[in-house]
């Protein structure tokens, strides 16, 4: 039992690893030169070596510009993020909160002994039981984050099977009440 969940829980942190890239994917050549040919030049050669008195106001002095970041370079819309909406938050913690219960429901008809836990590879005891829980459910979370911040329109699904996972633990716990 141990060396399934030692193995699943590997799994789990080889696939979250693989979801994140070390690397950035890189900027293609042609939206360097146009960020440096449209990034005005900061330092004027006529200011080396003019005298204190010189008679160009500081008003007349070019403003340097921000630096292009990789970020606006890659994707000009870069500046509206809006990640954390509140459906992103709202299912999330929906499924937080279910899967809080369910181990709470779980708990409560096994202790009366009404009936046992469905999934053979979550372990008996409940720090064992959270532990598995909210991982899966931190993971879930994290998925959905990026998906939503890659604007994909499937963001929702992990944190909703979640949810419907944990809503029929609950159904049979209730049950069982």
């Amino acid at each position: 039992m141990k060396c399934a969940l030692a193995t699943v829980l590997f799994l789990t942190f080889l696939s979250l690893a693989a979801a994140c890239s070390a690397q950035q994917p890189h900027i293609p050549f042609a939206q360097l030169e146009l960020a440096a040919r449209t990034t005005p030049i900061t330092e004027s050669p006529a200011g080396i070596g003019e005298s204190s008195s010189s008679s160009s106001s500081a008003s007349e002095a070019p403003t340097p510009a921000a630096p292009a970041s990789y970020e606006t370079l890659r994707n000009p819309e870069a500046t509206k993020r809006h990640h954390f909406v509140s459906g992103l938050l709202l299912l999330n913690g929906l499924h937080v909160g279910t899967a809080a219960l369910d181990i709470a429901l779980t708990k409560h008809c096994i202790d009366n002994h009404t009936c046992r836990e469905g999934n053979p590879m979550m372990p008996s005891g409940v720090g064992g039981q959270i532990g598995v829980d909210f991982a899966l459910v931190g993971y879930s979370t994290f998925v959905s984050y990026r998906l939503k911040k890659r604007n994909s329109k499937m963001w929702w699904l992990s944190p909703a099977i979640g949810t419907s996972t944990h809503i029929t633990g609950i159904a049979s716990g209730l049950s069982h009440y």
